[in-house]
């Protein structure tokens, strides 16, 4: 359907808000805002995804739900059957860590973070254990993943196998064995590349070591992967941004997969509801911590102006930093790069992009990590892997015509140390809509470990099918995003053999004003999202915890929010209780009670017996059972309070 606002109707004598909701032919549907859970928003894989309104009560949407979900457990049962292939695999278990591992350790120079810390204790468990590892290391930009996988590599070598560390670019391979090299060094550990940045005979030098057994640990391209490629005694592939790599190269990873450990890391962020879908298909520690004295990126939208671009870089230079000034465009970047030398001549400029010579651009990002270079300006080569603490102001010329979570992984090479950072992002007069979105939702989204709304954000704007792939994209298209996680979760669930139990949505009809009113929150959008915070809430518990900070946002609750907070609570109650109908008439409540209760007719005879002048037990088996319960005026005037002491009163006899 599609909304067409929020109203508010007087029903039965009481007011309560309702989404409105339209159908093929014009055909309208009010949806109470206090089930707004109900709904989801359709997001699309595409953007250019056609809309079709389905008629109201016809069958084409669960047909479409059909085709997703048997194609949804065709999937999971796919995965499932690698994830069970894996688990009866045998691989030699990585002895315990040893005296060289307790050094490796002892050496890091920070504390731990605790996702940190309980990723490496899962990592380590995996690698003892006699399957083959097959992990996720998912995490916010430098929440410092490398060294779970550093960690995981010295566990490896230590036991006497070696390593392999892919990346989907050669600046990203040139960075990690800078910071391997760095960080083993001075212990038994031989760390070599494999990459276009490696001249034939070193290369031929390196692939006869790794036959050998005289390298433990080779960084590098998909070279790695390449057929004169030999290893005398693989232990473990660590894997960096999977999601990168050409669909050959997944296919000769997915076959290594059953034989070797393998850990993966990716900085793009799992939206928790995915997370949740994959959970038992895949192992996946996230990481959400940010590391001690780290500090957020301050981020700022300006026109593209000299005095605005020269103030940001000379400030920088000034406090002893290096700055990134990101450049898309390769044809033109050349004369971008003279305009801002002549502004700032006393700056020492460098260029970077993909189509360098590699000696060039070698000399390049060399010169610029030993700090022979002020200003680089490059093309989004940065996005992933380099590392720089002494890097920490970014300007992105054109910030309109990136994606969110392009923006997002850029922003993230600043701020790396406990200096704080700065990003510019500089635009023309005239931005689409959509750019301003995404700017919008960078800029607001400046804290850390903000990645996971970041994503959220970006697939909502851009859809899901550059994340989740292209096999997914059309089925996305078919029910959104929202639905097809949805029936992902219980596509896995059922692979698995669990059933999951239907959940009664009660009907309540409950005379009493309960919605929130617009003097509390004039924007139709905020109350919106707290309408679906109140339905969504799992918990009665939750429920007044949310009345409470919404009570710290706006003061205090008039009384139509607090009804609406009261009957969002008796709602969960029936849900708890399999109540599939509660009504509130002039001198008595009805509760009908669904099928699939918890509630047995032993408890409900109990309960009527414990007062018998006021519950009376009206049907019995084989109809529905149906509670009728008197409450005295001064109930009948708190209906609510009423209903939560019945509820009470039947959770005791449960």
């Amino acid at each position: 359907g599609r909304y067409r606002g929020l109203e508010r109707l007087d029903v039965g004598g009481a007011a309560q808000d309702y989404v409105s909701l339209e159908y093929h032919g014009g055909d309208q549907l009010y949806l109470p805002a206090t089930t707004i859970d109900q709904l989801s928003r359709y997001t699309p894989a595409h953007s250019d995804a056609k809309v079709r309104l389905d008629r109201l009560g016809g069958q084409t949407w669960e047909r479409k739900k059909g085709k997703v979900r048997d194609h949804l457990l065709k999937m999971a049962q796919g995965l499932l059957a690698l994830y069970a292939r894996r688990e009866l695999a045998t691989c030699a278990p990585h002895p315990v860590p040893g005296d060289l591992y307790r050094t490796f350790e002892q050496r890091f120079p920070y504390q731990e973070t605790p996702d940190q810390g309980a990723a490496i204790e899962a990592v380590i468990k995996d690698l003892q254990a006699p399957q083959p590892m097959d992990r996720l290391i998912c995490g916010d930009v430098g929440f410092g993943k490398t060294e779970v996988a550093m960690r995981a590599a010295m566990k490896v070598v230590e036991g006497g196998r070696q390593v392999a560390v892919l990346c989907p670019t050669t600046v990203l391979a040139h960075q990690h064995l800078r910071t391997f090299r760095e960080r083993f060094d001075g212990l038994p550990v031989r760390v070599e590349m494999l990459s276009r940045f490696v001249d034939a005979a070193h290369q031929r030098k390196t692939r006869a070591a790794l036959q050998a057994g005289e390298v433990d640990i080779v960084v590098g391209t998909h070279a790695v992967l390449g057929r004169a490629v030999r290893f005398a005694r693989l232990g473990l592939i660590i894997i960096d941004e999977e999601h990168r790599f050409g669909v050959s190269q997944k296919e000769k990873l997915r076959k290594l997969r059953a034989e070797v450990d393998v850990l993966s890391m990716s900085a793009t962020p799992i939206p928790r509801t995915l997370q949740m879908a994959l959970s038992g298909v895949r192992e996946m520690s996230i990481m959400a911590t940010p590391p001690r004295d780290r500090l957020s990126v301050r981020t700022m939208v300006a026109r593209a102006t000299e005095s605005r671009i020269r103030d940001a870089l000379q400030l920088e230079h000034a406090r002893g930093g290096q700055s990134y000034v990101v450049h898309n465009r390769v044809e033109t970047i050349d004369r971008f790069a003279g305009r801002l030398k002549r502004w700032m001549p006393d700056l020492r400029f460098v260029v970077a992009h993909g189509q360098m010579d590699v000696d060039a651009l070698e000399k390049v990002i060399v010169d610029f990590v030993e700090h022979r270079v002020d200003v680089l300006v490059c093309t989004s080569i940065v996005e992933s892997g380099i590392d720089l603490p002494n890097v920490n102001t970014m300007l992105v010329d054109r910030a309109d015509r990136f994606g969110l979570s392009q923006l997002y992984q850029l922003r993230g090479r600043v701020g790396r140390s406990d200096v704080r950072a700065n990003c510019l992002l500089l635009v023309p007069e005239d931005v689409s809509r959509d750019a301003q979105r995404r700017l919008r939702v960078l800029v607001e989204n400046t804290e850390l470990g903000s990645g996971f709304r970041v994503a959220a954000a970006d697939l909502e704007i851009r859809g899901g099918g550059n994340f989740l792939g292209a096999a997914q994209s059309g089925h996305i298209d078919q029910v959104g995003y929202d639905t097809w996680i949805e029936l992902l979760g219980e596509a896995v669930a059922a692979a698995r053999g669990q059933s999951e139990q239907a959940r009664v949505e009660p009907e309540l009809e409950v005379p009493v004003d309960a919605f929130l009113p617009e003097s509390l929150l004039p924007d139709v959008p905020t109350r919106l999202q707290w309408y679906r915070r109140l339905a969504s809430a799992h918990s009665e518990r939750e429920v007044d915890a949310l009345a409470d900070d919404l009570e710290m946002d706006v003061g205090t609750l008039p009384e139509e929010a607090r009804n609406l907070v009261a009957l969002s609570a008796v709602r969960l109650a029936c849900r708890d209780l399999g109540v599939a109908r509660c009504s509130v008439l002039k001198v008595r409540a009805v509760l009908e009670i669904d099928p699939s209760s918890t509630v047995s007719d032993a408890q409900l005879e109990s309960f009527a017996k414990r007062h018998p002048k006021r519950v009376r037990l009206v049907a019995r088996p084989p109809e529905p059972p149906r509670l009728e319960v008197r409450f005295t005026a001064r109930e009948g005037e708190r209906p609510l309070r009423f209903l939560r002491w019945v509820f009470a009163q039947l959770r005791a006899v449960r």
